[in-house]
């Protein structure tokens, strides 16, 4: 199965993200902030990250 990280500040994007994701197969990993998505993706494989660009703290331009 495919692993997703999703790193977005907004909950209910962050939440319907990972709903539509997981009931495509996909196993989804979601955090809040740029700073625990970082972490998150150095310390764990993903076949994909989905990032928001906009996020107070480390920027999704930041978190690339």
């Amino acid at each position: 199965m495919s692993r997703v990280l999703v790193v977005d500040d907004e909950p209910g994007l962050r939440q319907s993200l990972g709903l539509l994701l997981a009931d495509a197969g996909y196993d989804v990993v979601a955090e809040g902030d740029g700073k625990r998505g970082l972490e998150r993706a150095l310390a764990e494989p993903f076949d994909l990250i989905l990032c928001d660009v906009r996020m107070p703290g480390l920027d999704g331009l930041a978190f690339l």
